[in-house]
């Protein structure tokens, strides 16, 4: 026996098919769409695009021309950094912004957003010589302990200056179950800074180490670092964390996910009897005691067929 199934479901019905008795099935009609079993294995997936492993950051890494005027023998590189330099928040890009001493020591045309302040040294495209690396984006394990001794820690495996300088901007996210602190160690060669919730809590310069401590809300709260190395022979960060932090997803992905959740939800929208709705196909194995033929079989549909027309 050949049996054809299908359900067709409007805004104002709920649809039921006898024939599925034994296993029951029920669709429902919600915010205009008839959510399925299918729910669960969509949601599955997603769940899997977010939870990226734990205690690690989401890198992403550039290069930077040797030729930029605030890097290496440049004009303009100068000296160490110290601190001061960029703002208490990010801009509207989310880049660390220049302070009125930044803009005096760094505040070049070409790596300076003219309007905001920004500092565009992990801009790539933005920066005229800054460039995504070959292989851009990284998930780093915790806690970060790259570079001198161990100097070829970048993506490409690059060991030295001598083509181009690097920047990796770090982000992710942490959870405080309550109130409470959380303790970080930075110490990097030669810049970093470090964004909490937007807020810069922590800055370090050259191979000295910073640590601090930081009052936190219960709740989830973002993390970013900027780090630069402008000048050659060494370059490095430690970073470390007196709480589990998780990589950001990237946006590629959830989109991705997002978007096959929502075809597996809807398999087609059309408008009947004047009202909006949803013709799902279901192909179930259909066995009773009362049918053992050896024909018996379920033949996948392609177009729908109404419950009414089956063949034998």
């Amino acid at each position: 026996m050949k049996t054809y199934l299908s359900v067709h479901q409007t805004m104002n019905n709920e649809a039921y098919h006898s024939d599925l008795a034994p296993k029951k099935i029920f669709m429902r009609r919600h915010e205009g769409f008839t959510i399925t079993v299918l729910v669960a294995a969509a949601l599955a997936g997603l769940s899997c695009a977010m939870s990226v492993r734990a205690a690690a950051l989401r890198g992403l890494y550039t290069e930077v021309a040797a030729a930029d005027p605030d890097f290496g023998s440049s004009y303009n590189a100068g000296g160490t950094l110290g601190a001061g330099l960029v703002q208490s928040s990010l801009g509207p890009n989310g880049l660390p912004v220049l302070s009125a001493s930044g803009i005096t020591r760094l505040g070049t045309g070409s790596d300076m957003n003219p309007t905001t302040y920004e500092l565009l040294w992990w801009s790539a495209g933005a920066d005229p010589y800054v460039s995504l690396d070959a292989n851009p984006v990284q998930v780093d394990s915790m806690p970060l302990n790259y570079g001198y001794p161990n100097v070829n820690w970048y993506p490409t495996g690059q060991t030295g200056d001598n083509n181009f300088f690097r920047t990796v901007q770090w982000q992710g996210t942490f959870n405080m179950a309550t109130a409470g602190s959380i303790s970080l160690s930075l110490a990097v060669d030669d810049d970093a800074w470090l964004f909490i919730d937007g807020t810069l809590v922590a800055e370090d310069h050259y191979g000295y180490t910073s640590n601090t401590s930081t009052p936190m809300s219960a709740g989830t709260h973002s993390i970013k670092i900027f780090y630069d190395d402008r000048f050659p022979i060494y370059d490095a960060i430690q970073f470390s964390s007196s709480v589990p932090l998780s990589p950001v997803p990237e946006p590629g992905t959830m989109t991705l996910f997002i978007g096959g959740a929502i075809l597996l939800l809807v398999h087609r929208s059309r408008r009947t009897s004047g009202f909006y709705g949803t013709e799902i196909l279901i192909n179930q194995f259909h066995h009773t005691q009362q049918s053992a033929r050896k024909d018996d079989e379920v033949v996948p549909v392609l177009n729908p067929i109404p419950s009414s027309e089956k063949q034998l």
